[in-house]
């Protein structure tokens, strides 16, 4: 069963994660082809010639990352807004089991498929894929996101670094090797950008405690 909760996780400090923290790229290989990544497999957003129609997220512009995980702890961070422009209103970032593919259809993106996430679709607010989906109040909009991935404790927690949060915590079961997952969204000025590792927030940031998103965890 994939659940949301509250976990030891949230009471982790920055300094603490950051200790779990790993190198992330992007599999140039399996890149959609409406997707352009920077030189140094960090930076992807949709291109700009890529005419998104409907008012459905593409869940179809998927990029994976080029690390395989099948045991430990494993932590990055996603940058989600350049300087001076608002944050990204459209992203997925996530886990999923290495070798699937990519479904245009959303709802067969789900945890039994090997997929878990978080989504942000714009004025369709936050939404996790456990089954069933769940609505998120996340206010402020993330600026950058944690993902510490627990392979071996089932778990999938997010963070606001800027807010210094714990956001939720998705517990399930993996099992085979696990592969970070990002998608851009449409539309957005900002791209979607993966911070180097393994020191990935500034020192300054790494002494605070998180604080919990009270209305994210059930």
């Amino acid at each position: 069963m994939d659940t949301l909760g509250k976990q030891v996780v949230e009471d982790m400090t920055i300094e603490e994660l950051r200790q779990h923290a790993v190198e992330i790229t992007i599999d140039r290989e399996r890149l959609h082809s409406d997707l352009k990544v920077s030189q140094d497999c960090k930076t992807v957003r949709d291109s700009a010639d890529y005419n998104h129609t409907g008012e459905e997220f593409p869940i179809h512009l998927c990029a994976f990352g080029a690390q395989r995980f099948s045991s430990g702890r494993h932590y990055w961070e996603v940058d989600l807004a350049q300087e001076n422009t608002p944050p990204k209103n459209y992203w997925l970032i996530g886990v999923m089991k290495d070798g699937n593919l990519t479904p245009r259809d959303r709802s067969a993106l789900t945890p039994s498929a090997g997929f878990w996430f978080l989504c942000s679709d714009g004025p369709n607010g936050f939404h996790t894929n456990t089954d069933p989906s769940v609505k998120l109040s996340l206010t402020p909009r993330p600026e950058r996101l944690g993902v510490l991935l627990n392979y071996d404790e089932g778990q999938l927690s997010f963070y606001n670094i800027k807010e210094k949060k714990h956001l939720l915590t998705i517990s399930s079961r993996f099992s085979g090797s696990i592969v970070p997952l990002f998608n851009p969204g449409a539309g957005d000025l900002s791209p979607l950008k993966i911070m180097d590792g393994p020191n990935p927030v500034e020192q300054a940031e790494s002494s605070q405690p998180l604080l919990s998103n009270n209305s994210a965890d059930t």
